[in-house]
Formats: structure tokens, sequence, C-alpha cells
């Protein structure tokens, strides 16, 4: 329930909501496209406190789940690169706003989901490659401190962000929840 709260309140605070949904499916949508030509089944969807997330059942090779979770952002980068196309070739001044506003939304999606952090995309690509590498225990370890190491990064830029520019609501509480999430030890 707070996940649903914590998303439709993502989308109402949101300059352009419609928009952010948009970079959320392109994201998803990534993510299934991949899943889906991998021959993995349909998963089910799920709405946790950081926002829409597919779930498949079944184990897979490390090597696929490192695809699939790359996928997700590649979508968004992709639309980054289209919206840019679109912006120096755009004559509208309506068009401009949706493309600054969809790259800046798909950007920053992309970016972030490719931290280090376990439970985000970044997170899951360390883990697949860190499986095929080590040990389980040092692979736990190792993804454990990147995890650590980007929510304090994260923290730093949230920091940085707050002191030059003033309160940005949306990083602080990203920053908080995946503090909440990342630091206690689930093991």
């Amino acid at each position: 329930m707070a996940g649903i709260l914590f998303f439709t309140a993502a989308l109402l605070l949101c300059p352009a909501p419609g928009l952010l949904l948009l970079a959320v499916l392109l994201h998803e949508g990534g993510h299934l496209l991949c899943a889906l030509l991998l021959g993995w089944r349909r998963p089910s969807v799920h709405l946790g406190p950081a926002g829409v997330a597919l779930r498949y059942e079944g184990i897979h090779p490390p090597w696929q789940e490192v695809l699939v979770c790359l996928s997700g952002p590649l979508a968004n980068f992709v639309t980054v690169v289209l919206c840019c196309w679109l912006l120096y070739s755009a004559n509208a001044e309506g068009r401009v706003l949706l493309c600054r506003t969809l790259l800046f939304y798909c950007a920053g999606l992309g970016v972030v989901n490719l931290l280090p952090i376990h439970g985000m995309d970044g997170g899951g690509i360390l883990e697949g490659i860190c499986e095929q590498l080590f040990l389980p225990d040092r692979a736990y370890r190792i993804c454990r401190a990147g995890s650590i190491l980007s929510v304090l990064l994260l923290w730093g830029i949230n920091l940085y962000i707050q002191m030059k520019i003033g309160f940005n609501l949306s990083l602080f509480a990203v920053s908080l929840y995946l503090t909440v999430t990342v630091l206690p030890d689930r093991a």
C-alpha cells in the first residue's frame, strides 16, 4: 500500500505526470521486451515504494539477468537520443517543451537505475557479473559494498544540490528510501 501511495504522490507532485508515467512505461517496456525475446514467461506487475517493477518467475542464467537489467535503462537512453533528435528538428514550441521534459525524466530514470544498488537495475547487473566471477560470499560482500557506497554518493550529491540550488524533495525522498532499504543487512 505504501508503494502505491509513494508512486501516486510522485505522479501528482511532478510538473508533467503523464510524461513521467511514459518514461516509466518505456523503461519497464524495455525490460519486458528483452525478457520475452529471451523466452522468459510473462511477468507480474508490482507497485513498490520505488515505483513499478516487473517480477519474473523462475531461475535464469546470470548473463540473461544482466541483459534484462540493462534493457530498461537502455530504453530510456534510446528515448533520450530520440528526444535530442526531435529537439534539433522541432519548430513548434509545445513539442520542444514536451521533448525536454521527457528527455529529463528518461535520462534521470536511466541514470538512477544504473546505480549499483540492490533492488535496482545497476544492482542486478553487478550481482549478475559477481555471480559469474566470485564465490557467493565474496559476490555478496562486493554487491553490498557497491550498494552502500552508491547510497553514500547519492547523499553527497543530495547535500550538494540542497546547498547550491535549494531543497529538492524528490532527490531527498529517493536518498532516504534507499538508505532505509539498503543499509539494514538483509542477509
